[in-house]
């Protein structure tokens, strides 16, 4: 028997380290699998250099890699292993092609961790803000299997896909966020400097007011007298929100009601579905157990009312279920996902069938948005025009009625 140290995670997504005794690195993993745990890295006991590098705090390990910077790094270290170089010179080369300082300091200290004798997931784990637990065990597989050139391959692939569905995102709220803005700001300025020059000529007005006009002097003299007391108490707003969202059950909460939210629900589901079914594809081809997938895919949810669900997917996929009876079970996948399954399961194709799947939802949820962006923007320049058009009613109407005294 051996001591083993171990890094896991367990079934709500924590970190666990500890040691266990076992005859070998399988048998010591057998043996977390046992206990609800999956593993990431399992090294003998004693290792000195790999505990130098659990400790060992640099400005290399602060450093955090951007999506962009990650998915650019995985590409290039794919083709060259996929070129049969070595890992350590496949690093260094990487590290001389960087830009950015603090993308090179991290390559070049992953690559000191290979020198002292670590595998590259072990050495990817002293970067933990870098790289998640999904993309180490990724690549952990890949070294068991002798693929590690295909399955960066494949993480390359599922970076990309994922930072090309944020950047159609982002760039499909640019317009619509920005004409918000702009809206907002002149509506603004017309009630804090335009309005009050004008509601001076109203004063000597001796009949009523119109209510509408009634109506924009108070918002007038609210926005104009008490800005600095509605700024402050919106930034106490945010702040307080901001802090309400640190709390898990207020995360979870504002998660379940997502889910249950009529249209907006579905769509949320989708997105989440979509990103478990491609992180379970890519874990599993990498040569991941499908329960090792599952539970390891879990931390690719955002939403946690959601992740809840693939918690209990893992267990009774622990049970002796397949992964597309765990699916059936839960409310929350859509059934896409789950054909695709079975037919993965049936054909011995369960990778390319949820990604394939994954694929479909993906451009189903971008044909939503764009439909809903076209609406969104009219929207918001009706919006708009329909309070720029009250105000400048609001302005005439009393002018209005002086003229006709004034004919009168």
């Amino acid at each position: 028997m051996a001591r083993f140290d171990y890094l896991a995670v367990d079934i709500d997504g924590r970190e666990r380290h500890g040691g266990v005794d076992a005859a070998s690195e399988q048998a010591a993993r057998a043996l977390l699998t046992g206990k609800k745990l999956v593993p990431v890295q399992i090294r003998p006991a004693g290792n000195q250099s790999a505990k130098r590098g659990d400790t060992t705090t640099t400005s290399a390990s602060r450093s955090v890699l951007r999506h962009k910077d990650r998915m650019l790094v995985t590409r290039q270290l794919a083709a060259l292993i996929g070129a049969s170089v070595p890992v350590e010179e496949t690093l260094s080369i990487v590290a001389q092609q960087q830009e950015s300082a603090a993308v090179r300091r991290i390559v070049t200290d992953v690559r000191s961790s290979i020198q002292e004798g670590m595998r590259l997931a072990d050495a990817l784990g002293r970067h933990k803000q870098s790289f998640s637990g999904a993309y180490r065990a990724a690549v952990a597989g890949g070294e068991r299997s002798g693929n590690l050139g295909v399955v960066l391959a494949r993480l390359a692939d599922h970076l990309a896909r994922e930072q090309a569905l944020r950047s159609k995102i982002t760039t499909a709220m640019v317009y619509p966020a920005a004409l918000l803005l702009v809206a907002t700001a002149v509506v603004t300025s017309l009630m804090i400097f335009v309005v009050p020059a004008l509601v001076e000529q109203f004063k000597a007005f001796e009949g009523r007011l119109p209510i509408l006009t009634t109506v924009l002097i108070a918002v007038s003299n609210l926005l104009s007298g008490y800005w600095s007391i509605l700024l402050t108490a919106l930034f106490g707003a945010v702040v307080m929100i901001r802090l309400a969202l640190t709390s898990e059950s207020v995360r979870m909460a504002l998660d379940g009601m997502m889910l249950r939210a009529p249209v907006i629900g579905k769509w949320v589901k989708s997105v989440n579905a979509s990103r478990l079914a491609r992180s379970v594809s890519m874990l599993n081809a990498s040569g991941l157990p499908v329960l090792e997938s599952v539970r390891i895919a879990r931390d690719s949810v955002p939403n946690r009312a959601m992740a809840k669900a693939v918690t209990v997917m893992g267990d009774r996929i622990e049970e002796g279920e397949p992964l597309s009876n765990a699916l059936r079970q839960s409310e929350l996948i859509p059934p896409m996902i789950v054909y695709m399954a079975v037919g993965g399961e049936n054909s011995g194709e369960l990778p390319a069938m949820l990604e394939k799947a994954s694929d479909q939802l993906d451009q189903d949820f971008e044909s939503f948005l764009q439909a809903a962006l076209s609406l969104v923007e009219p929207a918001i320049i009706v919006l708009m025009g329909g309070i720029v058009a009250s105000i400048v009613l609001a302005i005439m109407l009393p002018i209005l009625q002086l003229n006709q005294l004034a004919i009168g």
